[in-house]
């Protein structure tokens, strides 16, 4: 699992151009509904229309990044813990690889 999140926050900060930030705060940055400043650009699911499916969308991707990373790589990097049950170990790689899709999926909007 841990190698999961790793190689995403590579990937994602790669995508954005920013190697000055990771995990939770390189993805509540990257998924905010703010305009893009110099040197640090967004990740966009889907055009601004101002509707509120663009705000739910953004925040919730930021949400589920900071919760994937609080929730799951945190406490596996932090503690020594035995081996997850092998469909346990699945959810939480199934939780990472809808974040990854996310951002692949994800355009960059630049200034």
């Amino acid at each position: 699992m841990h190698a999961a999140a790793v190689k995403l926050n590579a990937e994602t900060q790669n995508k954005r151009g920013r190697k000055d930030v990771s995990e939770k705060d390189l993805f509540r940055q990257a998924f905010t509904t703010k305009a893009p400043e110099p040197g640090k650009s967004r990740l966009r699911l889907m055009a601004d229309d101002g509707s509120p499916t663009y705000s739910s969308l953004q925040d919730g991707a930021a949400a589920y990044a900071e919760g994937c990373y609080r929730a799951i790589r945190n406490p596996t990097s932090r503690t020594v813990q035995n081996e997850l049950p092998e469909a346990e170990a699945l959810e939480q790689l199934a939780a990472f690889s809808v974040l990854a899709r996310w951002v692949d999926a994800a355009k960059v909007e630049t200034v």
